[in-house]
């Protein structure tokens, strides 16, 4: 038998036809249309998430803009910034005795603890206090007159070795290019201030013959040379000049010193 007259045989018998339910057509369609309409629904609420997404992610990028009106290139880009604290630990700094053996008067540094409030370190230099003048009465605390025990007393004085029975040494702890002639029968009568002291009328080391001139227009000559300011008590103001036009020398000084010639 030819195949295809088999399969034509089978396809025409009545026994292989599958009986359709009543409605089943209509039932068919409707289920296509709701699955349509399904897929509608789903892809208009992807469109509306998409378009949500887009707008918040327009508002967090026009957050970070800069709304500076600075012309372009010149705008402040915004950064994250981060606070460091640090805890500073406080220090001493030291000071090294100078060559005299003690330190200078003021000349000390040191480092405060950081500051409470702001955490910052505080540094702190005192200045050196300002040379005393040296006065017809005297320099300092050590007045012309004096008695030794008195001058000692003051705590101002370094006693040096002369080896002048008729007049003791002293250097000024605070200044020790400064020095003192104690007699032990007439007490303080010469004083050699340091390089830094002026006379009330401002004449010191350094000072011109012309700013000596106006300040003393009455001074006179000694037989050594030195400009003489006669003052009160037998006191007196010796200047001077050496080879120079400045003064390089000061001496307040009584008629009854013996320290020097």
């Amino acid at each position: 038998m030819d195949i295809d007259d088999e399969l034509r045989r089978l396809f025409a018998d009545e026994r292989l036809d599958v009986p359709v339910r009543p409605g089943a057509t209509e039932a068919v369609v409707t289920g296509a249309g709701r699955r349509r309409k399904r897929r509608h629904v789903v892809a208009a609420a992807g469109g509306a998430l998409t378009v949500a997404a887009l707008v918040a992610g327009g508002v967090v990028l026009s957050g970070m803009t800069n709304t500076s009106s600075a012309p372009p290139g010149q705008q402040v880009v915004p950064t994250m910034s981060a606070t460091l604290k640090v805890t500073a630990t406080p220090s001493t700094v030291a000071v090294l005795p100078d060559r005299t053996g003690s330190n200078s008067a003021g000349n000390t540094a040191r480092t405060t603890a950081p500051s409470p409030s702001t955490g910052k370190l505080t540094t702190s230099v005192s200045k050196p206090p300002a040379v005393p003048e040296l006065r017809p009465a005297g320099f300092g605390k050590i007045r012309i007159g004096m008695s030794i025990a008195e001058a000692e007393a003051t705590g101002d004085l370094v006693l040096q070795d002369n080896g002048l029975p008729e007049c003791a040494s002293y250097t000024f702890k605070g200044y020790p290019d400064g020095s003192v002639g104690i007699s032990p029968t007439d007490g303080v009568t010469a004083i050699f201030p340091p390089t830094g002291a002026r006379t009330p009328e401002g004449i010191g080391h350094g000072s011109t013959q012309a700013e000596f001139r106006t300040a003393y227009p009455a001074a006179t000559t000694d037989q050594h040379g030195y400009r003489i300011v006669r003052l009160d008590q037998g006191k007196v103001y010796s200047f001077g000049f050496g080879s120079g036009s400045k003064i390089d020398e000061v001496v307040l000084y009584t008629d009854k010193q013996m320290c020097f010639g």
